[in-house]
């Protein structure tokens, strides 16, 4: 065993004359290198992303009241139609055939935009020629300007010579009266021109009436003229001549238009916050409020028009869509001394509750920002939430956006 062990000290012997171990530092260096230049990349791309605001739908969180399942926010429930506020029949102010249609249906067109033309050919004869009348007047102003000048210089000799006894009165009064001839020549010339360039003015408004142009910004909803078809502003009755030539609806003026029955209307007033269930997708609401009580009812109906405005809107309502609106009753006021009012459970869509490490959020939509609020959300329904507290009724959730939304994230609303 001593041996062994001698043999084993003997074994470890250092090389003083060895050189000293070197350290390969330059992979090193370039792998730290491409690190911070990924990094560096990463949060400029995380920049950017984070600058622009995520598309967001949101739905308006319901008070309710008693016990989970019953919603007691619905005031009153009235079904009506997608409307546009602003829509016109678009035609033209003359009569002619139509050559030209530039639109179809579901267009969208810019203000001032041209949606079709009348044959014109005339109308552009009729510009070339005003015109041409211009130029041949302001051409006979400047003639009649320079015999004018010329008839006042002779005027002004002669005068002289007169004074020096040179010619006779005679033919001062004749030129005196060439120069007064001249001078009248000179004025009727310039209303010549006045004359001819207003009727430059009318022949390009008759040929500017020709195009038919787009009285706002929107969206085609019907042609209602074909090309090589006559249209007029006023029809005729025997179905000859088109009115128009498309509708069009400004797509941003949405609303819904509802039928109150006039036992009821009294619950309603403008302002009143709404959910507005579009046939089409009766899973989704769409906040709105009262913007509108029409003044009149319907006699026969026993109704009085209210007409709901969206708060948000997205591509998929369109109008004519039928539409189911519910009125929602005001939140609670606060007391007298200040306090804050009573809180109230509310209930939102089931999608609208996140978890975020490992606990309930949902995204409250706040000055363009999404602001998380930790929430204990209950079961209401197939598709809705109730929750107790954290969540005030009248504010926006997210429904759907980014899986990725963070706190305070800038949003905007789809």
């Amino acid at each position: 065993m001593t041996r062994t062990g001698s043999a084993d000290l003997s074994g470890l012997t250092i090389d003083r004359d060895a050189p000293p171990p070197t350290s390969n530092r330059k992979p090193l260096a370039i792998a730290l290198a491409a690190v911070v230049v990924v990094a560096a990349a990463l949060a400029v791309t995380l920049g950017v992303v984070r600058g622009k605001p995520a598309e967001v739908r949101v739905a308006r969180a319901e008070p309710v009241g008693g016990a989970p399942g019953s919603v007691s926010s619905e005031v009153l429930t009235a079904s009506g139609y997608v409307v546009a506020r602003q829509r016109a029949s678009v035609s033209t102010e003359v009569a002619g055939r139509l050559e030209t249609l530039s639109v179809s249906e579901g267009s969208r067109v810019a203000k001032g935009q041209v949606l079709g033309v009348l044959r014109n050919q005339d109308q552009a004869a009729a510009v070339a020629a005003a015109s041409a009348a211009l130029h041949a007047a302001v051409a006979a102003e400047a003639e009649a300007n320079a015999s004018a000048r010329e008839i006042s210089l002779r005027l002004a000799r002669t005068k002289e010579l007169l004074g020096r006894a040179l010619v006779s009165q005679a033919e001062f009064d004749a030129v005196d009266a060439q120069d007064a001839v001249a001078r009248a020549r000179v004025t009727s010339a310039s209303a010549e021109v006045e004359s001819a360039r207003s009727r430059l003015h009318a022949a390009r408004l008759d040929y500017e009436k020709t195009f038919i142009r787009a009285p706002f910004a929107g969206a085609v909803l019907r042609k209602e003229a074909e090309v090589g078809e006559i249209v007029s502003p006023i029809p005729s009755s025997g179905g000859l001549t088109r009115g128009a030539i498309v509708t069009m609806a400004n797509l941003a003026t949405l609303e819904v238009e509802v039928d109150v029955n006039e036992g009821y209307v009294a619950r309603v007033h403008e302002g009143m916050r709404a959910d507005i269930a579009l046939d089409a997708y009766p899973t989704d609401r769409y906040p709105g409020h009262a913007r509108q009580i029409v003044p009149t009812a319907d006699r026969q109906k026993a109704t009085v028009q209210v007409k709901v405005a969206f708060d948000s809107l997205d591509a998929r309502v369109l109008p004519e869509m039928g539409a189911k609106v519910s009125f929602l009753a005001d939140p609670e006021t606060p007391t007298q001394g200040g306090g804050a009012s009573t809180a109230t459970a509310v209930s939102v869509p089931a999608s609208a509750v996140r978890e975020r490490e490992g606990r309930a959020v949902v995204y409250v939509v706040d000055g363009g920002r999404a602001m998380a609020r930790g929430v204990a959300p209950r079961p209401l329904g197939p598709d809705r939430v109730m929750i107790g507290s954290g969540l005030a009724a009248g504010e926006l959730v997210v429904i759907e956006g980014p899986q990725d939304l963070a706190d305070k994230a800038r949003v905007r609303v789809r």
